[in-house]
């Protein structure tokens, strides 16, 4: 089943749908990704980030986090702990720290395919080069959240950064052959339902593996501090469109 972009924008109106909305999305889940839920083995190896997200805890101009970076050789020693322990897959995630250079990033993704498991980075905006890299070296997967393709929202809420370039890495990534991940938050200040039905119908035109989807949560430490919570159902709702839209992936 397919939603035009005006069909979407109505099923986000409307919460009288909700119930067919989720009964259908939960058949479409069971019969093409089934019941069992993926465990991932996550290691947070760094909270240091160069990024100003006006969301996000993390962003660089926030003195009051208590800022960390895990030592490579011991970022493979969790994931052989993880791996022992009957995880699969491992997620690296951290801040846009540079600190990680593609040189180190190569060591650390060497030694952790080396445990025979699969590996998944969301490591934020690299070049095409360090993408390649990466992929040579063993990576599989790759996260890298749009959180909104709302041109204007999203200069608003990323500064001194660039849409373009957002969408660069994705289709990069998509070109290396990478499984890759994206996702929004649900709930932004200024966010319409026109452009939730934007974000859902840019996931499938990526052909995107993987989404994550949440209501967006105040941060205390953030310009949005004092920005309302998103809401629950409507992220729900938006899940939902994406799952039966994109039948066979991971959300």
């Amino acid at each position: 089943m397919n939603f035009a972009r005006q069909e979407i924008i109505d099923i986000l109106k409307d919460d009288s749908q909700n119930n067919w909305l989720f009964e259908l999305a939960d058949k479409v889940r069971r019969e093409n990704v089934g019941d069992k839920v993926h465990l991932r083995g996550l290691i947070e190896f760094s909270n240091i980030c160069k990024c100003r997200c006006c969301y996000c805890g993390l962003r660089s101009p926030n003195k009051l986090i208590d800022r960390y970076r895990i030592e490579p050789d011991d970022i493979i020693l969790y994931a052989q702990k993880a791996v022992e322990m009957g995880y699969k897959t491992i997620v690296l995630q951290s801040g846009e720290d540079e600190f990680y250079s593609e040189d180190v990033m190569c060591e650390i993704i060497k030694g952790i395919k080396e445990l025979g498991c699969a590996l998944t980075l969301s490591i934020g905006e690299r070049s095409f080069e360090d993408y390649k890299a990466f992929k040579d070296c063993g990576a599989d997967r790759y996260l890298i959240r749009i959180e909104t393709t709302d041109r204007q929202l999203y200069k608003k809420m990323h500064p001194n950064m660039d849409f373009d370039n957002r969408v660069r890495c994705l289709k990069d990534l998509k070109k290396l052959g990478y499984e890759v991940g994206t996702g929004c938050l649900v709930g932004l200040p200024e966010q319409t339902l026109e452009s939730l039905a934007d974000d859902v119908l840019f996931f499938k035109e990526i052909d995107a593996d993987m989404i994550g989807i949440g209501p967006f949560i105040a941060h205390p430490q953030t310009p949005l501090k004092d920005s309302a919570n998103g809401n629950f159902i409507l992220a729900l709702k938006v899940m939902a469109l994406t799952r039966i839209l994109l039948k066979n992936i991971n959300i």
